[in-house]
């Protein structure tokens, strides 16, 4: 019967929830359609300010989405929480 040898290995590992980024640009990409067409329907403009606002709006929408995620990124770094763990090799 051969002898099992384990091999053990200490690390300092970080545990955090991080936010996905596509989901929150998403999010604000659609929010900004939605209110780009409800602000052109409301105005009652030409049709070529309609593509203006329309693209305008959800790139302004996806990068406020983006700013929110990178934001609560930050947030979940400064609450980190830093374990001792121990890796046993067989």
């Amino acid at each position: 019967m051969a002898k099992s040898t384990e091999k053990t290995s200490k690390a300092i590992v970080e545990i955090r929830k991080a936010p996905r980024i596509i989901p929150f640009v998403a999010t604000g990409a659609v929010i900004g359609l939605v209110v780009s067409v409800i602000t052109v329907l409301t105005i009652k403009a030409p049709g070529n300010f309609f593509g203006y606002v329309l693209v305008w709006g959800t790139a302004i929408f996806a990068a406020l989405g983006l700013i929110v995620s990178v934001v609560l990124d930050q947030i979940s770094q400064a609450r980190v929480k830093r374990l001792d763990a121990t890796k046993i090799e067989r």
